[in-house]
């Protein structure tokens, strides 16, 4: 075989194209749509930990209650929810909402700051409201 029409063939080169391109395409999609469901995830436990202040400050019933609607709401699964902490003061009251957002890919959480080995992010919420008067 001429070495000249060797180099020249490319015979083959879009299948080591694609085997090189694929997985990262793939890795990048999956990742950037686990990253868009737990800023989906951050958004409604936001509002999640904001409904149950209020609804704590307003006299209506448990912040618990409402978080677990809220996040119920939002197509989160209530399970993962981690805690939800009420502070009462004596003019204030604070509601905080931890939930673990599920990642598919065990390493993906540390490049935002959690854990190497967990397979979930951590989201968090504080809330103040003051307190009505009854």
């Amino acid at each position: 075989m001429n070495p000249i029409n060797f180099l020249k063939c490319r015979r083959g080169s879009i299948t080591a194209e694609l085997a090189v391109v694929l997985p990262l395409i793939t890795f990048l999609t999956a990742g950037s749509m686990i990253v868009i469901l737990a800023l989906w995830a951050k958004i409604v436990v936001v509002d999640a930990a904001r409904e149950g202040a209020r609804y704590e400050a307003l006299n209506l019933g448990s912040a618990e209650t409402k978080v677990d609607e809220v996040l119920t709401d939002g197509k989160l699964n209530v399970a993962n929810k981690q805690s939800v902490t009420v502070v009462r003061d004596t003019n204030y009251v604070t509601v905080t909402v931890k939930y673990n957002q599920p990642a598919l890919f065990p390493l993906l959480p540390q490049l935002i700051g959690g854990s190497a080995w967990g397979n979930h992010f951590l989201l968090e919420s504080s809330q103040v409201f003051k307190l009505e008067k009854p």
